[in-house]
């Protein structure tokens, strides 16, 4: 994972990446390939998932103007009947509960399909930023 990697801007978990070094070594040695996936769901903790640090996902989400879906025209004009049908929802509208690093408690992000959050205005803006590399 991206966020047990870069610890904080530039800083880098050396421990971590040796133990993932270690256990594809010892794979390698039993004749066992390994194809590593820097995994992620929905991105960042900051929108219910992981992957993404969150002082990146914090930044982006907090320095953007507003997060949007579509394009700022698009989600304003159809943004009502993107929210009716689930789609483009603020993660705000969600009501969860933050801890104290102001990411939302995981047992509440539990109480939706995990799929849905990619749908958020927050999450568009997360991937575009990802694509983009924007950071």
């Amino acid at each position: 994972m991206w966020e047990a990697v870069e610890t904080a801007p530039g800083v880098y978990n050396q421990t971590y990446l040796s133990e993932v070094d270690k256990l594809i070594t010892k794979l390698g040695e039993k004749g066992i390939y390994t194809l590593v996936d820097a995994h992620q769901d929905v991105l960042a903790r900051q929108i219910c998932g992981e992957g993404m640090p969150n002082f990146y996902a914090r930044e982006i989400i907090e320095g953007s103007e507003e997060p949007y879906c579509i394009s700022p025209m698009f989600d304003k004009l159809f943004g009502p009947l993107m929210r009716m049908a689930g789609f483009c929802v603020p993660m705000s509208d969600y009501n969860f509960r933050y801890d104290s690093d102001g990411l939302p408690l995981i047992e509440d992000c539990q109480k939706n399909s995990f799929f849905i959050y990619y749908t958020s205005p927050e999450s568009f803006t997360l991937f575009r930023a990802l694509y983009k590399n924007n950071f």
